[in-house]
């Protein structure tokens, strides 16, 4: 079991067969960040949206967790559908976590698909989230889901009824688990650590989000990672802009050779 998981993690799977391609989504979201990547691709993969520990139905962490913990986590919840390869999608802090586990086992992870992430040394913004939840409460979830979209698109309707929506599965362990992640982001990796992954890796960033920048860094560090903007977009383009999304993600999986070309 991995360390400071007290459990093995929630996840939703559709599709019976094919390849499995699993979805670490943001905080604080939860696996139904992905309400439409699941929906679509199971039509060729078996898609398995977890939620990573402290969030959604999945266990709350202990103290001292760490972003290596949940990738562990993440790595067990995949040994329980196949012990072969998967491909694997991540935003924000589900990026961070797919990160550690293209690191952790490499060979196993065919294709890595990353948003809402970017290469960075500073921590202030997530010490920042730490104090304002311990400040404000769990009253902020619905603010920060909603500051994943783009300044104009923050009162479009759907997204408002995403917010929503994701606030209503808050549970007992949802505002400590968000602290705790929030401080073990805050433990940025170097250089080095991205300079060494392997995996085929695709970044997907909006324009209007803020860590569109740092997503150009961090393209030049991974060795053999495309980067592909969505513009208007902003840190959670797979909820804002999902056609978009989908289309870069399928162009990406055919130039590998797993997405069947006569449904590209």
């Amino acid at each position: 079991m991995a360390r400071h998981v007290p459990g093995p993690l929630y996840y939703e799977q559709i599709g019976a067969t094919g390849l499995p391609m699993l979805f670490l989504h943001s905080t604080p979201d939860d696996h139904r960040l992905w309400l439409f990547q699941t929906a679509r691709f199971s039509a060729q993969f078996r898609t398995v949206a977890i939620d990573i520990a402290g969030y959604g139905r999945s266990p709350a962490p202990q103290p001292g967790v760490r972003i290596a913990d949940q990738a562990a986590a993440c790595w067990e919840v995949a040994d329980r559908i196949s012990d072969g390869p998967i491909i694997l999608h991540g935003n924000s802090m589900g990026s961070s976590v797919a990160n550690a586990m293209a690191r952790q086992q490499p060979e196993r992870i065919k294709a890595m698909i990353l948003s809402g992430c970017g290469f960075t040394t500073a921590n202030e913004v997530f010490l920042k989230w730490v104090e304002r939840y311990k400040t404000e409460g769990i009253a902020l979830r619905h603010d920060q889901v909603l500051d994943h979209f783009a300044p104009d698109a923050q009162a479009n309707p759907y997204l408002q009824y995403y917010a929503r929506m994701v606030v209503e599965l808050n549970n007992h362990g949802t505002l400590d688990s968000i602290i705790a992640m929030n401080e073990a982001l805050s433990h940025r990796e170097p250089a080095s650590f991205y300079q060494a992954i392997t995996v085929p890796t695709l970044i997907i960033t909006g324009t209007k989000d803020r860590s569109y920048p740092s997503a150009l860094e961090l393209q030049k560090l991974i060795p053999n990672c495309a980067l592909q903007a969505i513009e208007g977009a902003g840190h959670a383009p797979m909820i804002e802009a999902p056609w978009d999304y989908d289309r870069h993600a399928i162009d990406f999986l055919t130039t590998l050779g797993l997405y069947p070309k006569d449904h590209a």
